[in-house]
């Protein structure tokens, strides 16, 4: 689990402090405990935006058009969906839902349905105002759409032993899987356009003309080459 404290300084976001929290699966209450304590040591007056990564989250495609079906209908519609590709019971899960892509889908996220209140109870008692919970594939593509949107191929994030792969046609997102994550991950093969990858470990590979990571630009408290655990923390403020 990454933490990292921003304060904005003369319009400047500027990352004072980062920690690490290790635990094993199953086992995050610790850390929790932890996190509480580095949290109260920071500024009185503060505010959370948790992000979910993939080990956390369950993500699909929703095939719909906003200009058909209305919320309600959207969100059932989401639920049997989830039910079908997961044959899980859909009370079970939280959905969060990206903004609409062009022409017929939506991006889905899915998490546990205590992982929400677990997190609302460590906001109240850090005495902490929590902003969002978002699933970290949505901040990626939100961070970097200006890039993604112009373009057909394939988003590969990759964070600890997990890995998405999404393949997206410039705005519109056409399917996305998450996997195990080998020693070295696999980019897909025989795919058209360019393939960008997203990461919390520093890349080993050579950039090329169709495979090229996107990473954060440089700020005070963070440089990307040697603060790559904490990518995906600061994706939404960098």
């Amino acid at each position: 689990m990454i933490a990292c404290e921003l304060q904005r300084e003369w319009r400047k976001t500027v990352v004072t402090r980062k920690e690490r929290f290790e635990f094993d699966a199953g086992e995050r209450a610790g850390a929790m405990d932890a996190l509480a304590a580095w949290i109260t040591q920071g500024p009185p007056r503060r505010s959370i935006v948790w992000i979910i990564g993939p080990t956390e989250a369950q993500y699909f495609v929703l095939p719909w058009s906003p200009a058909l079906i209305d919320r309600g209908m959207r969100d059932a519609y989401a639920r049997a969906r989830y039910e079908q590709l997961f044959e899980q019971d859909a009370s079970g899960a939280a959905f969060y839902f990206a903004a609409p892509s062009d022409g017929n889908g939506q991006l889905v996220s899915c998490v546990p349905i205590e992982l929400p209140a677990e997190l609302a109870a460590h906001a109240l008692r850090t005495e902490s105002e929590l902003l969002g919970i978002k699933p970290a594939i949505s901040m990626v593509w939100d961070r970097f759409r200006d890039v993604l949107e112009t373009e057909q191929g394939t988003l590969c994030v990759v964070d600890g032993d997990r890995q998405a792969i999404v393949e997206h046609d410039r705005k519109r997102i056409e399917g996305i899987v998450v996997k195990p994550r080998g020693k070295s991950p696999a980019l897909p093969a025989k795919r058209e356009g360019v393939v960008r990858r997203f990461s919390n470990e520093p890349s080993r590979a050579q950039p090329s003309a169709s495979s090229v990571d996107l990473s954060l630009p440089p700020q005070n408290g963070f440089v990307a080459t040697q603060d790559a655990a904490y990518a995906f923390a600061l994706c939404g403020a960098l």
